[in-house]
């Protein structure tokens, strides 16, 4: 039981929270609500998982919101011209990887942070959505787009089942590939494994192309469950993304990975906004519990951090 909960700290939290819902509402525990819950965690768990490569790399991804946007409007924007909806929904998955391109490119070509990276992105990427559209809806009816979200293939509803294949993949990337070994090494120590021969470049640049390519599915998902882009689509989720990983686990400072850590924090946040919206609370104070969650995260992980005090030398005189 302590290994479990060692490999797994969210557990009890989830638990509680679970508990409390169960006592205060009464359609917490049915069936429909739990699986809304479920799919709304796997939504953001998706992002989440390439979001945790990152961060174990010792870098974050401010972008990842404004991808949404972009992948969104370029997915119904080529639909509405014409184009079949697997063919768009490919282009916005392309548009996302060419943002975590730029990313990775601005970030080891031209030696910029990545925090100042990834937030200039994020005002160009929005602003490029907002110019693409003219700051309209474009409004689709695609029956394909409709499947990402509405679609239950073995009975399971498909949000549910690319986060199960995205996990397996990320816990097996992370756990049994060079690659995932790679980007923890690079996280825990950059220069050691440069000197050590690793491509610190690439690993990074591929990490970020990642993180874009899971923006921009994230992006198809949202469009999917609206039928509609918009340059204002994923408004502040950049905060969710690094908030499910940060609950989870995954050191901040980069150096270690926690992928289950962070499917359990995806679902311990859409568990308190589920309750939140079942209790009848307003909106912002949803987004206000995100920022909470967040801030206790960072600080618990800079209490583990603080090195004991070193135990006090006598003066021994003879």
């Amino acid at each position: 039981m302590t290994g479990l909960l060692r490999r797994a700290p969210l557990a009890l939290p989830l638990l509680g929270v679970a508990v409390a819902l169960a006592l205060t509402t009464d359609s917490f525990l049915t069936g429909g609500n739990l699986e809304n819950v479920l799919v709304a965690a796997a939504i953001v768990a998706i992002p989440g998982l390439a979001m945790t490569l990152c961060l174990a790399m010792g870098e974050f991804d401010l972008s990842i919101g404004s991808t949404v946007s972009l992948a969104g409007v370029v997915c119904c924007s080529a639909i509405i011209d014409g184009v079949p909806a697997p063919l768009a929904m490919l282009l916005a998955l392309a548009a996302g990887a060419l943002v975590g391109l730029a990313n990775g490119l601005v970030v080891t070509k031209l030696g910029v942070t990545p925090f100042i990276a990834t937030l200039a992105t994020l005002v160009i990427v929005r602003g490029l959505s907002l110019a693409y559209t003219d700051g309209h809806d474009q409004i689709v009816s695609s029956a394909t787009l409709k499947y990402l979200v509405g679609g239950r293939p073995l009975g399971v509803p498909m949000p549910i089942l690319l986060a199960v294949v995205a996990g397996a993949l990320a816990w097996w990337t992370v756990n049994r590939t060079r690659f995932g070994r790679w980007v923890c090494a690079v996280g825990s120590h950059r220069e050691a494994a440069r000197v050590s021969g690793l491509p610190v470049d690439r690993i990074r640049i591929a990490v970020y192309v990642l993180v874009g390519m899971s923006g921009g599915l994230w992006g198809l998902l949202i469009s999917s469950q609206l039928q509609k882009g918009n340059g204002q689509l994923g408004l502040g989720f950049e905060l969710d993304a690094i908030t499910v990983v940060v609950l989870g686990g995954t050191a901040l400072l980069g150096g270690r990975a926690s992928v289950l850590g962070t499917v359990l924090g995806a679902v311990l946040i859409e568990t308190i906004r589920n309750g939140l919206n079942l209790l009848n609370t307003p909106p912002a104070y949803q987004r206000i519990s995100v920022g909470l969650l967040l801030v206790t995260a960072l600080a618990l992980l800079a209490l583990r951090r603080t090195p004991a005090p070193a135990p006090a030398v006598r003066e021994v005189t003879a």
